[in-house]
């Protein structure tokens, strides 16, 4: 018996869909192995252990008293992270970063200018003072 071409067209497209398929499948298992082989380490011993996350810079600013009444905006790098006249003396910002070189960018909302630039550490609280005008800042690592 005798197979009709369209026979043989659809059994060549079956065959190509499943290489594809299985091309796909071993494509797909490469990278989810070396994505994950990268949160794995090999100890000196020998041993395979989870590789540590990058770490992450805490920090918290607190306001003085003599904020209040006052508008300001706080961007820690290029994140606005407060916005507005701190409430109360208890106004605590706190915020995580991966970055290692970080810097807190006060600006003046009245005027649109920057007030105080404080370089950070890898960690740390940053106490805002308000003294006439200037904003002084104390950084306890």
């Amino acid at each position: 018996m005798r197979r009709k071409k369209g026979s043989d067209a659809n059994m060549k497209f079956l065959f190509g869909s499943v290489f594809f398929f299985f091309i796909i499948v071993v494509v797909i298992g490469l990278f989810s192995y070396f994505t994950l082989q990268q949160y794995w380490s090999v100890s000196a011993d020998g041993k395979k252990t989870a590789t540590v996350a990058r770490p992450q810079y805490d920090y918290s600013v607190a306001f003085d008293a003599d904020f209040q009444g006052k508008s300001y905006r706080v961007y820690l790098n290029d994140s606005l992270i407060y916005a507005g006249c701190p409430v109360n003396v208890d106004t605590v910002l706190r915020t995580k970063r991966l970055a290692e070189n970080n810097s807190l960018l006060i600006v003046d909302d009245a005027t649109d200018v920057i007030v105080s630039i404080i370089e950070l550490g890898r960690r740390g609280d940053v106490l805002l003072k308000y003294n006439g005008g200037a904003i002084s800042s104390r950084v306890k690592e």
